[in-house]
């Protein structure tokens, strides 16, 4: 009975993530679940996000802010579709039909999804981004789109999840606390504990790749829409005095620091698919 629970968890594992391990454009090794599969898991989870984050309100001229900042997050999210469209021969994966748009949340930061759904808060508005600025945002959870990290998120949700449903019951056997098993409720909620954290934990250990990857991707997507790295670089500068050191805006940080770098440093320390995009010759 045991052998062929195992097996039941098992089928639907091997089914969704055999054969999954693909190649990033820099390089790296991922593991990664079905395009399908990282399609439903990260819609689900974004709109999880959504749903918690706190509802932005607004009354007279500031409700005429915050349209025009989406009129504005619209036209650069058109542009750069414009501009992926045309680095898709050079895209070594599938490139979705992109949907950027802007939830009225309080909070400041972006969400993405595998199928392309790109959301920038409207608690942006605050920072008072400049339009290189918002641009990469923007195309910097493209980025993540397109170096299929949300499928490499998925692949690791899934599998703590099935391992932590077969590990724990089976933990449990084994030291003869079979009579003493919790009540279900509590026993899926132990699973449920054990499988976030593992996946939790696994995440943030290919994070900072992750970030590197949407990084140089968004430069690329940049550049062949018409902006050059100091332009970005500068406008990040602008605004950096408004952004705090926390949360999503750490890692805005993170990739102002690799911006800076890239702006000032000689074209050969480019990585060669940047530099083949057009950013050597554009920088000032």
């Amino acid at each position: 009975m045991r052998r062929l629970r195992a097996r039941t968890f098992l089928l639907p594992l091997c089914l969704m993530l055999s054969g999954c391990a693909a190649t990033s454009d820099h390089g790296r090794m991922q593991f990664v679940a079905p395009q399908g599969v990282g399609i439903a898991y990260s819609e689900v989870e974004m709109q999880a996000q959504l749903a918690m984050g706190a509802d932005a309100s607004c009354q007279g001229k500031d409700c005429e802010a915050a349209v025009a900042f989406r009129r504005e997050v619209r036209q650069l999210g058109a542009r750069l579709v414009m501009a992926v469209g045309e680095l898709a021969p050079e895209l070594n994966t599938a490139v979705p039909p992109f949907y950027i748009w802007v939830p009225a949340k309080s909070d400041q930061g972006t969400l993405s999804s595998a199928a392309g759904n790109v959301a920038v808060f409207d608690g942006l508005r605050e920072v008072g981004f400049d339009e290189p600025a918002l641009a990469f945002l923007i195309a910097r959870e493209m980025g993540h789109v397109l170096g299929r990290h949300h499928e490499e998120n998925t692949a690791a949700s899934v599998f703590f999840s099935v391992a932590a449903a077969l590990v724990l019951p089976v933990a449990n056997l084994i030291r003869g606390a079979a009579a003493a098993i919790p009540a279900t409720t509590t026993l899926t909620a132990t699973t449920t504990v054990a499988s976030m954290a593992g996946s939790r934990i696994l995440r943030d250990t290919y994070k900072p790749d992750q970030l590197r990857e949407a990084d140089m991707l968004a430069l690329r997507i940049m550049v062949r829409a018409g902006w050059t790295p100091a332009e970005v670089a500068d406008a990040l500068q602008a605004a950096e005095p408004r952004i705090q050191d926390e949360g999503w805006m750490s890692e805005l940080l993170v990739s102002k620091a690799r911006l800076d770098q890239i702006a000032m440093g000689p074209p050969w320390l480019l990585p060669a698919a940047v530099a083949d995009a057009g950013v050597a010759k554009n920088l000032d």
